[in-house]
């Protein structure tokens, strides 16, 4: 039976959510908390009680520490673990998501990277305000930089207290309001759901844009801001692991179905590329499971 790990710190509602989905489906899936036990790097080996080391057949990437999510990622397609993730801006940084962006010629605001304090104000004076700053983590809030003062101040509190890592980092032109921004949660390529204020009216070329932004990054599981300008929409930015407990769906599937919809596409791959004697037998795992009047939502944990 396939197992899907789902990749994360901690069960959140997002997550609750999508194991619930899962199980609706028939689809086994546990929490895959990386600090639990280690990864094997390279072919997978026996553990000191005789049965195959514990790694999901699939991984969701739910992970909000995006480093820890990207050794585990990396690990896992070593070991020939498909994962529904964001791909480039999972394992990458903003400015790896600019250039795959900027390659596939996708609208996007003027943006420099800046290497230093005196860089990023000389972006700044050359693209006037109000700018944006993205420091290059994914997982990093950007900042506005609403008036030359404010900017410098930042910048230098960034230089002095987070050295060459907080020098680094992209302006981007503009500061969009919230009224003016929508993301556009994109599952296989298709957009499926959308955060945005209420009253706020999206047109379809911000979701064709946003599944076009998808598609640049090869992303499966993605959230796409689209900056809705009065010239036309453009990406502002992306978020690989996006919450969605607000979120509303497009069409009658929602954000969870949609996942398992994606899942069973690549179990039915996986599964067909294995022998049976080849699958991990998983039978003699322990799932430690919290339901905690949920129903049959569980909180499974793989445990050796």
């Amino acid at each position: 039976m396939a197992t899907v790990g789902v990749l994360c710190a901690r069960a959140r509602v997002e997550e609750k959510a999508i194991m619930a989905a899962l199980a609706e489906a028939g689809i086994v899936s546990a929490l895959f908390p990386p600090a639990d036990e280690p990864l094997p790097v390279g072919p997978l080996p026996t553990l000191a009680s005789g049965r195959p080391f514990p790694v999901p057949q699939l991984v969701v990437d739910r992970h909000p520490d995006r480093q820890i999510a990207r050794a585990v990622l990396a690990t896992c397609r070593a070991l020939g673990v498909p994962a529904l993730s964001a791909n480039v801006a999972a394992i990458g940084d903003r400015l790896d998501v600019a250039s795959a962006l900027a390659a596939h010629g996708l609208p996007r605001p003027f943006t420099a990277l800046c290497t230093s304090e005196e860089a990023a104000l000389e972006a700044v004076a050359e693209m006037g305000l109000p700018a944006t700053l993205l420091p290059l983590e994914m997982k990093s809030r950007s900042i506005e930089l609403l008036d030359y003062d404010a900017a410098e101040a930042i910048l230098e509190h960034r230089a002095v207290l987070g050295g060459i890592e907080g020098s680094l980092g992209l302006i981007q032109a503009g500061s969009p309001s919230r009224e003016s921004v929508v993301a556009v949660i994109v599952i296989d390529g298709v957009a499926t759901a959308l955060e945005v204020v209420s009253g706020t009216t999206v047109p379809d070329s911000a979701l064709r844009l946003a599944e076009a932004a998808a598609g640049a990054l090869e992303a499966d599981l993605v959230a796409i801001t689209i900056a809705l300008d009065s010239r036309g929409p453009v990406v502002w930015d992306v978020r690989p692991v996006p919450d969605f407990r607000q979120a509303m769906p497009i069409s009658g599937l929602t954000v969870p179905g949609a996942i398992v919809q994606a899942v069973e596409r690549r179990l039915d791959s996986v599964e067909a590329s294995h022998h049976p004697d080849d699958r991990q037998d998983w039978s003699r795992l322990t799932l430690q499971g919290n339901a905690q009047g949920q129903g049959n939502r569980r909180d499974l944990v793989i445990s050796a």
